[in-house]
């Protein structure tokens, strides 16, 4: 319990869901979800089939549920580096998979919800920067850029295998589910 009484399920419950009648609230017509089945195409279930069944000699998953975790992003680099450069295993035989659930999913959206629907206030997330509720999405954006990394660099120590960013993991193949 918190010092006025208030538990956190009981505010998460309450910021989640004043967000989501704020959101249906600008809707006119009625709103309706389906299952999404691999016949549907907007599952794309192709594309994904061929990303995580493709041959590979090591998969790895992470359940990530948790945004305030913050050693799931070295974990994987120091996974992926790990079978890389100690075992010798190409890149591309190399498959990590991280599905984001829960609290995580936040990591998953962009700068604009991050601001527009105060996400970091919600998930008591602070930008190191303004030491402020963060209105950004801290850990997707990668410090380096796409040209300076446009095929994988030769040199173990170049920067491009230590990013942990989101980005900066996608690049060398990590697929981020939510």
């Amino acid at each position: 319990m918190a010092d006025n009484g208030v538990s956190r399920r009981g505010l998460f419950k309450t910021v989640w869901g004043a967000a989501g009648a704020t959101t249906l609230a600008g809707f006119s017509g009625a709103v309706e979800a389906h299952d999404l089945r691999p016949g549907d195409p907007a599952y794309r279930f192709d594309k994904y089939e061929a990303i995580v069944n493709r041959k590979v000699r090591i998969r790895q998953l992470y359940a990530w549920p948790n945004i305030q975790n913050p050693i799931i992003y070295p974990n994987i680099s120091n996974g992926l580096n790990g079978f890389q450069f100690s075992y010798n295993i190409p890149a591309d035989q190399i498959q990590v998979v991280v599905q984001a659930y829960s609290s995580a999913n936040g990591a998953m959206y962009d700068d604009h919800i991050w601001e527009k629907y105060k996400l970091g206030e919600a998930l008591g997330v602070k930008d190191p920067s303004t030491g402020a509720p963060a209105t950004r999405n801290l850990w997707y954006k990668s410090k380096i850029t796409d040209q300076e990394v446009s095929s994988p660099p030769k040199e173990r120590n170049h920067p491009y295998y230590s990013d942990t960013s989101i980005e900066g993991l996608q690049r060398r193949g990590v697929l981020f589910l939510i």
